[in-house]
């Protein structure tokens, strides 16, 4: 599979299509080169209401804490959820990286 970011988070388009049903709410977390580096989720949020606040984790490969975590204030605001994945997403790399030097 061909993955366009350097940090790429598997169904979460999906996750937001379903309109944010708690069961599609995590997946893989895949670099550009395919290597798969843990999991993301979304938690502390409620599906039924658009104005929900939450967060999304990361948990790497074979561990169980969460090394990156970044929360946003609205789930359906584009600019509220939007500013947090870029962030998480931002964290995630940087984390990454530093665990290959």
């Amino acid at each position: 599979m061909n993955y366009a970011y350097p940090i790429n988070l598997e169904g979460h388009d999906e996750w937001m299509e379903s309109g944010y049903e708690l069961r599609l709410s995590g997946g893989r977390v895949v670099t550009r080169d395919g290597e798969i580096i843990g999991t993301w989720r979304v938690v502390d949020y409620d599906p039924e209401n658009d104005e929900s606040t939450g967060r999304y984790e990361f948990v790497p490969e074979g561990q169980t804490d969460v090394a990156v975590s970044e929360g946003f204030q609205c789930l359906d605001y584009r600019v509220s959820r939007g500013l947090a994945l870029s962030n998480f997403s931002r964290s995630i790399r940087e984390w990454h990286d530093a665990q290959s030097t």
